[in-house]
């Protein structure tokens, strides 16, 4: 079985780096890895446009190649962090290669190649803004008022992220105590849900183990992927209707939210590490020395603070 493995790996390095990489797409799709697969599988298309054929072959892998590509995603008018981005999936792709000796290792025409993600301004909403989303009149039961609850979850959920609401299920809340599993980290998040936070989560309730009617009980996780795909880009599009419609000037997207929140609980003077724990950040070395001082009771009392709209 792994001579097999070897020899079609081969063939896959003969045919090229496209036939390559489409074999670990599939191969990450089979490990259920559909955000990552869907990742490398727009960034080979992208490759793909700039050399104008499916056929490239690894020998094309080149320094003045890469550099040649990187300013063309630029001119064709895609923002650093996209063209790094696009430059690091290929990067892990054309490294699998190398260590599962597909092809031989050579100079790495990926060294002297920016690939690190750009520091990006961090957009939060004023108070007064989240007061007008919320307070906005809506048609029960509709599209538009379920994003804008969405968000406001959000907001009330510590900053939870929109992948991490529409997988939630109601096992994970008890004794108005949400704990969850950050899907991007991997991180164990916990809260109090405040009242706010209560009454959206009645308001959706079923008999669906997930909160949020987003996601299928009955459906495996490749269609269940395709769920929130689609319904991630029609909470995007949604809320750029509700800012229009709340006189609100920045163009709303789903990670705002989170922003407002973590901006919101600094200006209430919440401790920066009691912060990246609720965000679930991983690369906060000092957040368990930090949380361990902290009484849960002062926890709740400080975003009780910063979930208030009234």
């Amino acid at each position: 079985m792994e001579e097999n493995n070897q020899m079609k790996k081969k063939g896959m390095a003969r045919n090229g780096f496209v036939v390559y990489a489409v074999g670990v797409i599939d191969e990450m799709e089979r490990g259920r890895r559909y955000g990552m697969a869907q990742a490398y599988r727009n960034s080979v298309k992208s490759l793909v446009q700039f050399i104008g054929s499916q056929r490239v072959p690894f020998q094309l892998f080149r320094f003045e190649m890469l550099k040649a590509y990187e300013g063309w995603l630029l001119q064709e008018g895609c923002c650093e962090n996209t063209v790094h981005y696009y430059l690091r999936n290929l990067r892990a792709i054309y490294n699998k290669a190398v260590k599962e000796k597909v092809i031989r290792p050579r100079m790495n025409p990926f060294i002297g190649i920016s690939t690190e993600a750009m520091p990006t301004r961090k957009r939060s909403l004023p108070r007064k803004w989240l007061k007008r989303i919320k307070n906005l009149e809506l048609e029960k039961s509709s599209s538009l008022a379920m994003s804008r609850d969405m968000f406001l979850f959000s907001f009330y959920a510590c900053g939870m992220g929109f992948a991490d609401m529409v997988n939630l299920e109601h096992a994970r809340i008890e004794h108005e105590i949400i704990c969850y599993e950050r899907i991007k980290t991997g991180r164990q998040i916990s809260f109090f849900a405040e009242s706010p936070l209560q009454e959206i989560i009645e308001r959706y309730r079923t008999d669906s183990r997930y909160v949020w009617p987003v996601l299928s009980d009955d459906a495996d996780d490749a269609e269940n992927y395709k769920h929130y795909r689609s319904a991630l880009v029609n909470f995007n599009r949604h809320l750029k209707k509700i800012a229009e419609m709340a006189d609100i000037t920045e163009s709303l997207s789903s990670y705002m939210a989170r922003h407002s929140w973590a901006t919101a609980a600094r200006n209430k003077l919440m401790p920066t590490a009691v912060i990246s724990s609720y965000l679930g950040h991983a690369s906060e070395r000092t957040t368990q020395i930090y949380l361990d001082s902290f009484d849960e009771g002062v926890m709740r009392r400080l975003n009780h603070k910063v979930i208030n709209l009234e």
